[in-house]
């Protein structure tokens, strides 16, 4: 890598490399439809709002453990009605933010540290974009 090009991704942020176009979940939304729109968008993680705050994300991995406990729970109904009963607040996670001036070095420490798949831009408490291992991973290998 020359001095040039180091120097430029040293500098760049999140905000020159996130997605800002984004689907996002209300804290009332259920299960049902959580899964329905990973199926449709051909996505894992959703950031769940309250109104146009953030409040926190579901991903696969949250929604399949809670898919199986809701099964358990309501043995006699369908699988997408057990799902409807169950509201995405009752078991979405904390999300992992940073602001759009995170450098990228800095999130992707951050991604290995937390042990995530991305990370939500937030500015002012209101959601951004997102930016993913892979969108870093992309820009760094670029150098």
């Amino acid at each position: 890598m020359n001095n040039a090009a180091a120097r430029i991704t040293a500098e760049m942020t999140v905000g020159e490399v996130m997605t800002a176009d984004r689907v996002t979940l209300q804290i009332d939304d259920t299960l049902r439809l959580a899964g329905d729109m990973m199926n449709l968008a051909h996505v894992r993680h959703f950031p769940v709002m309250q109104g146009d705050k953030l409040a926190g994300v579901i991903n696969q991995v949250n929604l399949l453990h809670a898919s199986t406990a809701s099964l358990i729970r309501h043995p006699k109904d369908s699988p997408r009605e057990a799902l409807g009963a169950v509201a995405v607040k009752d078991v979405m996670k904390p999300a992992n933010t940073v602001s759009a001036e995170t450098s990228i070095f800095t999130a992707a420490r951050l991604i290995v540290e937390w042990n995530v798949e991305r990370l939500l831009v937030v500015e002012e408490g209101k959601l951004v974009g997102l930016v993913s291992r892979t969108d870093l991973l992309r820009e760094l290998a670029k150098t």
